[in-house]
């Protein structure tokens, strides 16, 4: 009898994580979702077209862009850059195109001493022209540096596998072939701004 009686608890167990499970697995398809990712990588400032993108379903991501939004989303330009499989939201979209009138795209490349750590794309920073590596100039340079350019935003950031990282900087039309030159001559060092300004 205790055998007996051993065995049925066991069967009942078995029905109650079974139904458990199941029971787990409808939630968990109940909350998801279709939305929009991208099929392979798409470089900042390219126009989105049908065959970058897919749908798949996911939880837990308000933000994404519902698959029932692709018409919207096709022919928008992408902000930032974007990896294969990367679920889509409409802050990595614009409807703009990059670089935008009156801009440029200036690329540079700095060691982590010419620039915060952890700036990303859409960061505002200010550009400054700095001494040369090795170079320790004078006070009075360094108390008062050149500004190359305000409120410039950052387009992407690409580390590098060394100590250097390249980034794309969107300049103002005015400003872009100076900050090309001093980049290419290691004066540029980067300083991050506030995203909406100083007040």
């Amino acid at each position: 009898m205790p055998r007996r009686y051993g065995q049925w608890a066991s069967a009942v167990l078995f029905v109650l994580v079974a139904v458990l499970a199941a029971g787990w697995l409808w939630q968990q398809k109940s909350e998801r979702v279709e939305v929009l990712a991208v099929t392979h990588a798409v470089p900042a400032g390219s126009v989105l077209t049908r065959n970058d993108l897919e749908v798949v379903e996911v939880a837990g991501l308000p933000d994404a862009s519902r698959a029932s939004e692709s018409a919207k989303v096709i022919g928008s330009t992408a902000g930032v850059g974007l990896v294969a499989g990367q679920v889509l939201n409409p802050q990595m979209l614009t409807a703009d195109p990059v670089p935008g009138p009156g801009e440029r795209v200036v690329g540079v490349e700095l060691d982590g001493t010419r620039t915060p750590a952890g700036l990303m794309a859409g960061d505002v920073i200010r550009v400054l022209a700095v001494p040369p590596t090795g170079d320790a100039s004078s006070p009075a340079q360094l108390a008062t540096p050149t500004v190359l350019a305000e409120s410039v935003r950052v387009r992407s950031v690409d580390p590098t596998d060394g100590a250097v990282t390249r980034f794309a900087l969107l300049v103002p039309q005015a400003e872009a072939d100076r900050v090309a030159a001093f980049g290419a001559a290691g004066r540029v060092s980067l300083v991050q701004a506030p995203l909406g300004g100083d007040q």
